[in-house]
């Protein structure tokens, strides 16, 4: 049986909202980065906090984007990322329940990978088709700008 709750569950909605949404390429985002202040709003209404889009660029991702997407624990905020390569990544933010405050973990969804973690009852989860340990230092530049 696959997790329903905290941050294992938070991990396969991520992998989840980045299947349905990173192969796309006409519409991967609802609202687009350059909406600057419509993105942040959408986050901040969403996740019901003043919410942080995370720069990536050290990494060599830029932001794409964002969008509302349903989760069986209420709706989450997934922001997408892109590089020179054309790999994307998806961070999605939502409330937790339970694990609403654990240390980064790591997951694997079929060749989806990722790191999850929760800071003060908001959860994230890093996911794409990085390797693990690649995207360990990305998803620890994420936790430091939140």
């Amino acid at each position: 049986m696959p997790p329903t709750e905290g941050v294992a569950a938070l991990a396969q909605e991520a992998s989840a909202s980045y299947s349905a949404f990173a192969a796309d390429r006409v519409r991967p985002v609802e609202v687009r980065a350059d909406a600057g202040g419509d993105l942040k709003a959408l986050a901040s209404a969403t996740v019901g906090a003043a919410a942080v889009i995370p720069d990536l660029s050290k990494a060599g991702y830029r932001l794409m984007g964002g969008r509302v997407v349903p989760t069986s624990h209420g709706s989450g905020f997934m922001l997408m990322y892109d590089n020179d390569k054309g790999s994307r990544l998806v961070l999605l933010t939502r409330h937790m329940q339970v694990d609403t405050d654990r240390p980064m973990v790591a997951s694997d969804q079929h060749d989806v990978h990722g790191w999850s973690w929760a800071k003060r009852g908001l959860g994230y989860s890093l996911v794409g088709t990085l390797n693990a340990d690649d995207l360990h230092p990305i998803a620890d530049d994420i936790r430091s700008q939140i």
